[in-house]
């Protein structure tokens, strides 16, 4: 059984290469299984046994399940969708040598920088287009091997197994292009977005391992993939929830974004979005605010 459970978490973890992707893919897991998907722009109309959920960013989801029974009681799970990663700089391209091209890239989360060495990588996010007189949203995700951080030989770097020290805006930009390229990382984006590269007016683009996550050891007790911290916990609460009750109690899931820099952003843990969310379930349901504070 936890080895089916396991698969399931690595193909979610594998779909999920940013924390816009992760926020799509359990809105579609949540609403195949008959949640209403709310807007904070909106009023809210909640019922007795109903299923909601409400997204901040495109990045940060709150879901939760409202009893058949009156109840004051709050159960809540928190994770995080976002990931130590690096993200890209608007025009990153770096030309080095006159003989290849770097991306510029800066560290976004606490990480092991190590592991970054010697990886397919490639790139995914969300870019914001032109569209129709204003503005729209859409993901990317470069399905190929598209980057690559390489190590220095060992003869170019005796003491690299005596502990090195990585500067990140040198040691670790990506190598993107020989330097007779024509080709800029926002054409490739254009072209796998099938919009117009001047119609991309910004972006937030990350880089990704797309080495697959993998089930191992003796009894195939261990398992290892990028992203674990934190999309095992966000697939497990989202799978609780999917999996629960609810007899009792409000159940909620929420999965904030930004826990990687500090959560102080508006979808971050330390954000209004789950106090936001909680008072909103309360007023839809007729509760005071005194019956809030005591639920909490």
């Amino acid at each position: 059984m936890y080895i089916e459970t396991t698969e399931k978490l690595l193909d979610f973890i594998e779909k999920s290469p940013t924390a816009f992707q992760a926020v799509d893919e359990m809105q579609k897991r949540l609403t195949e299984n008959g949640f209403e998907v709310l807007s904070e722009k909106e009023y809210w109309k909640l019922v007795p046994g109903g299923k909601y959920l409400v997204t901040r960013n495109n990045s940060a989801l709150i879901a939760f399940c409202i009893p058949e029974k009156e109840s004051r009681v709050f159960h809540i799970m928190a994770s995080h969708s976002d990931s130590p990663s690096f993200k890209i700089k608007e025009n990153p391209e770096i030309k080095v040598d006159n003989s290849y091209v770097k991306l510029n890239v800066e560290k976004y989360g606490g990480m092991l920088m190590a592991p970054w060495f010697d990886r397919p990588l490639s790139v995914a996010g969300r870019v914001i287009i032109r569209r129709n007189g204003g503005l729209k949203e859409k993901l990317v995700n470069i399905k190929r091997d598209l980057v690559m951080i390489p190590n220095l030989a060992i003869h170019m770097n005796r003491e690299a197994n005596n502990g090195v020290s990585y500067n990140p805006q040198k040691d670790l930009q990506p190598l993107f292009a020989a330097e007779n390229t024509d080709r800029t990382l926002l054409e490739i984006i254009a072209e796998q977005t099938g919009v117009k590269k001047e119609d991309i007016i910004s972006h937030d683009l990350f880089l990704y391992n797309r080495m697959p996550g993998t089930v191992w050891g003796a009894d195939r007790e261990f398992v290892s993939s990028a992203r674990l911290d934190d999309l095992q916990c966000a697939f497990s609460s989202i799978k609780g929830l999917l999996a629960g009750g609810h007899p009792s109690c409000v159940s909620v899931a929420a999965v904030f974004d930004n826990e990687e820099v500090g959560s102080g952003t508006k979808q971050g843990a330390d954000s209004t979005f789950l106090e936001d969310t909680l008072r909103r379930i309360n007023r839809s349901l007729g509760r005071s605010e005194d019956q809030y504070l005591m639920a909490l």
